[in-house]
């Protein structure tokens, strides 16, 4: 009985130094250098083109970290891609976030300011960063300062205010006739045409401000008659912070008074606008698929690891985030043992040369975006979009009212 019990203790012995050894290989003890990434989708899902892709680039992405010999300050890096809640209208109040020690950053790829504001709203202030590839139209300020724990890849809406003054000067003599033509009242554009009025009075020129009542469709009328007869001798540019049916009414009222007056619509460059023939638009993304350099990414995908992408910009704004993640975390001292979250958000305020097709992007601390983005300068022709020019264009702090 006494070898059968000291038999017993040995082999239970042997087990158990069997269970620990492998416990050192187990997925699970190695789960403690991996930090997690979670990834919030398009509005349709995985399945469409550019989520097909950002899942392509991201794998990508994992990949170089998991072969190379540090990873990314000593860790492998594993992205998680949610899903969309089935049967959800506003999928970004829904979606489920496992924010565990492990998860060091959220990332959405939306492109839709409606759920990008929800997000913002449920993730502000907390330690962990939000990092969303478009962002335009979505405050990420309080009180003129940014959150500090959300970051966008492009400029905040007003940079075409910025972009049409930097236009108009490379352009036009100083005694070049400027109008601009907002509605009071409104949310964002009356604030933009006062931002663009004191811009172009600051580099020489004289701008007209000509207000409306948006709720008065025959104002638009009458503000196309009263510049049309301004001086008449010399026609102009309307500057337009009217909104979508604002620029469209003054455009028609210009076609039917035969009017040499240009129209500069400061909003984004929709389809909508396709018929009007003539007006010109800023813009930081309209023509990125062709001229934004964004085919090296897709051929750096397919050259080292064979992966195929269609959407070659959804690539690029994946490839950008995650290169301002990488770049945030090299900054701290290597290797990093555990994630320290303020430093993250500190690196990510100030992260230089983030490659974004053939742009460099440097983050400023002041917007937590992009101190400067390239504005494509476009002319609606034959119901296309022609560029017109391409200014590079600083990100603007933003400012409640003027």
């Amino acid at each position: 009985m006494r070898k059968i019990f000291a038999f017993i203790v040995i082999f239970l012995c042997l087990f158990n130094l069997k269970e620990a050894f492998c416990a050192q290989l187990s997925p699970q003890v190695h789960h403690d250098w991996v930090w997690n990434v979670l990834i919030v989708p398009p509005i349709g899902g995985w399945e469409i083109e550019p989520g097909k892709t950002i899942r392509t680039a991201l794998t990508w992405c994992e990949r170089e970290i998991s072969e190379s010999s540090s990873g990314i300050g000593g860790h492998d890096v594993k992205f998680i891609f949610l899903d969309n809640p089935e049967g959800s209208e506003l999928p970004a109040r829904d979606i489920k976030f496992n924010l565990d020690p492990h998860t060091v950053a959220v990332m959405s790829f939306t492109m839709s300011s409606e759920a990008d504001r929800i997000l913002v709203s449920r993730f502000a202030g907390r330690n962990i960063p939000l990092m969303l590839a478009g962002g335009e139209d979505v405050l990420i300020d309080r009180g003129g300062r940014p959150i500090s724990n959300i970051f966008a890849l492009e400029l905040y809406r007003d940079y075409r205010c910025a972009a049409f003054s930097q236009y108009a000067t490379k352009i036009f003599e100083k005694e070049k006739r400027i109008a601009l033509a907002a509605a009071r009242f409104t949310i964002n554009q009356e604030r933009e045409a006062k931002i663009c009025y004191n811009m172009l009075d600051h580099e020489g020129f004289m701008p007209m401000p000509y207000w409306a009542d948006a709720s008065v469709r025959d104002s638009y009328a009458m503000m196309s008659e009263e510049i049309e007869s301004f001086e008449g001798e010399k026609a102009g540019v309307v500057i337009s912070f009217m909104g979508s049916m604002g620029a469209r009414e003054i455009w028609r009222n210009f076609m039917r008074l035969k009017s040499s007056w240009q129209l500069w619509n400061c909003a984004e460059p929709e389809k909508i606008y396709l018929s009007c023939r003539g007006m010109v638009f800023a813009d930081q993304n309209i023509m990125l698929p062709s001229l934004g350099g964004f085919i090296e990414t897709k051929r750096m995908l397919w050259r080292t690891r064979a992966m195929q992408i269609e959407d070659n910009v959804a690539a690029g704004r994946a490839v950008a985030l995650y290169e301002w993640f990488k770049r945030a975390v090299a900054l701290m001292p290597q290797p990093v043992d555990d994630m320290p979250r303020n430093s993250l958000l500190n690196n990510l305020a100030r992260t230089q040369s983030i490659p974004f097709g053939n742009q460099v992007l440097n983050i400023s601390p002041a917007l937590h975006r992009p101190d400067s983005r390239n504005v494509f300068i476009v002319e609606v022709r034959n119901r296309n979009f022609y560029e017109l020019d391409t200014v590079n264009v600083r990100g603007l702090t933003y400012v409640p009212g003027y």
